[in-house]
């Protein structure tokens, strides 16, 4: 019950548009109900053998209600799709804000695919519950009443039976909700499941056909795909079951309240106008019933994805933002960069990626973070652009720690280079907007042209405006580089982040792309996080990190005279694999 009431709290978002759905399906019901007072008018004239005249002001009763009915019906199904649409928008909204603030310490644990069904596919199924169930709750409670009202005043047992009938009506289908939640889960999950895996494939399908892998996925996916079936099939079944013993119970309730209500007349206690009022009344009354059953079994889908849904409403965002965080200007351009005692582990079971790390990084200064795979380099971006905050320690920039900064005025003074490159599917000047979104035509080429992009962009066959395919399939890894190096140039960050920036270009282009590095770095505070170590020998400082811990520090030659230091033992591996090689 907690979970559609939350489910039901979106309402909120639409007010003016839930009200008028009810109005709307009041509207049709009272149709109903005057198309039956009239039909039951015109054949009790019948009977009494009346003047023709006399039918007249019924029948055109009849052909009014019924055409007031279609217009109203008719125009619920456009206005139920635009309430839809707009609730629906609603929820998506609230659900990536939620998304973006919990970031990629959420994300890095779940697979995307599962995330974009809930996204799409999932928000998709509240649409029923929401539009259609809550609204035709109280179409139910105020026809039916009225209605039962109305024949309580003609025969109140017969009132009772069509009332007892109604609740029946009204309470079986939440005895099934045990184990339709049961089905309906496992059929989401299937769904998601099978959503991710193909998702995954199509993604990955140059890696599956050099590997000759793809009869294998095939196969899974074949086998996920008949699970999923099964789950349909399962859930049907249970749903057509709910749903007949409902309609069954509807129709024996009314069988029973007319069969009651014909013996009254047999024994006079009602005359024939009376009973054919109650005949076509009280199945008219078990019309809005009938259609809270369709709505509520096309709610199902939506209560088993509401708890994947409200997990990550309910998950807390782990980043702790200070009452004073501010979005004031830093006290220095380019700022010093401070990291205190700092330890972090992504959990207890990892151990810790950084231990006790205690660095400085001069106002305007370079300095580089280089240690093997697995030893807190990467951890260190993440706890600076605060997608994690360390569990010991702080980390200050330009005299203020992190979390004195609102994020978005954290983020937007730090700019990063990532070793893998994302581009997202659109045009190259939509790519560099990303960086700053007001800034003009001119603003981008000069950018571009400082990252040495603009040349290879203008032989592009629209140029700027030629579209780069999903995560920019269409261009090679140095042009990729150069439109992210180009970007952030545009962003005009005074603390700069090299993830990486060069490892995976080829040496062509490297020369390009270290370049445009160099103009980049100029008057910024840069952090190069280097695996490729011929590329920091300038920095005016190098970290040195191993296993989390910081171990050496200091410029290239005084560190490669400790013979058996860390960072020594590093420069010689990869000089003599370059020479094997």
């Amino acid at each position: 019950m907690r979970t559609y009431l939350r489910l039901a709290s979106f309402l909120k978002t639409a007010p003016k548009e839930t009200i008028l759905k009810v109005l709307i399906g009041l509207f049709i019901v009272a149709a109903g109900f005057l198309q039956a007072f009239m039909i039951a008018g015109v054949i009790a004239a019948v009977f009494d053998r009346r003047p023709y005249q006399e039918m007249i002001p019924y029948i055109a009763g009849v052909l009014f209600a019924i055409l007031f009915k279609v217009f109203w019906i008719r125009y619920q199904e456009g206005f139920v799709k635009k309430m839809g649409a707009k609730i629906k928008g609603n929820i998506r909204q609230a659900l990536i804000e939620k998304l973006l603030c919990l970031g990629p310490a959420y994300q890095d644990g779940r697979r995307s695919g599962n995330l974009q069904s809930l996204v799409t596919d999932g928000v998709e199924s509240f649409e029923v519950f929401l539009v259609q169930y809550i609204p035709q709750i109280f179409v139910v409670i105020i026809s039916v009443t009225a209605a039962i009202g109305y024949i309580f005043t003609v025969d109140p047992l017969v009132s009772l039976l069509i009332l007892f009938a109604a609740v029946l009506a009204i309470i079986v289908p939440h005895l099934f909700m045990p184990a339709i939640s049961k089905l309906m889960i496992e059929y989401w999950q299937s769904y998601a499941h099978l959503n991710a895996q193909y998702i995954d494939t199509m993604q990955g399908m140059s890696t599956l056909k050099a590997f000759h892998a793809s009869k294998r996925v095939k196969e899974a996916l074949a086998k996920d795909a008949k699970s999923f079936a099964k789950s349909s099939i399962d859930n049907t079944g249970m749903s057509l079951s709910d749903s007949a013993i409902i309609i069954l119970l509807c129709a024996v309730g009314t069988s029973l309240a007319v069969g009651i209500a014909a013996w009254h007349t047999y024994q006079g206690l009602l005359t024939a106008p009376a009973l054919l009022t109650i005949l076509f009344l009280a199945g008219e009354s078990m019309r809005p019933l009938y259609d809270l059953n369709v709505y509520w079994h096309g709610s199902y889908l939506g209560f088993s994805v509401a708890e994947e849904f409200y997990e990550i409403f309910d998950t807390p965002v782990e980043l702790h933002i200070s009452h004073k965080a501010h979005s004031n200007r830093l006290t220095q351009n380019p700022p010093e960069i401070q990291l205190q005692d700092v330890s972090f582990c992504y959990g207890e079971s990892l151990g810790n990626a950084l231990e006790h790390v205690t660095i400085k990084i001069e106002a305007g200064q370079t300095a580089a973070i280089v240690g093997k795979s697995g030893s807190g380099k990467s951890t260190l971006v993440n706890l600076l652009l605060r997608f994690y905050d360390p569990q010991q320690g702080t980390i200050i920039i330009g005299g203020h720690e992190l979390q004195e900064y609102t994020l978005d005025y954290l983020r937007n003074q730090i700019a990063v280079v990532f070793q893998d490159t994302y581009l997202f599917y659109g045009t190259v000047e939509e790519n560099l907007l990303m960086a700053k979104p007001d800034a003009t035509r001119e603003e981008c080429m000069e950018a571009a042209k400082a990252a040495n992009a603009h040349e290879f962009i203008m032989a592009l066959p629209q140029g700027y405006q030629t579209i780069v395919g999903e995560r920019g399939a269409t261009l090679s890894g140095g042009e990729r580089q150069r439109i992210s190096i180009a970007r952030t140039i545009l962003k005009g960050a005074p603390i700069l982040i090299l993830d990486e920036a060069t490892s995976s270009v080829d040496i062509s282009g490297e020369s390009l792309i270290q370049e445009a590095l160099e103009r980049l770095m100029k008057d910024r505070t840069t952090l190069i996080i280097a695996h490729r170590l011929s590329t920091i020998r300038k920095a005016e400082m190098i970290y040195v990190l191993d296993k989390g811990r910081l171990r050496e520090s200091g410029i290239h030659d005084t560190l490669m005279q400790q013979k058996d230091g860390v960072y020594a033992q590093l420069v010689q591996a990869q000089e003599k694999a370059r020479h094997v090689v």
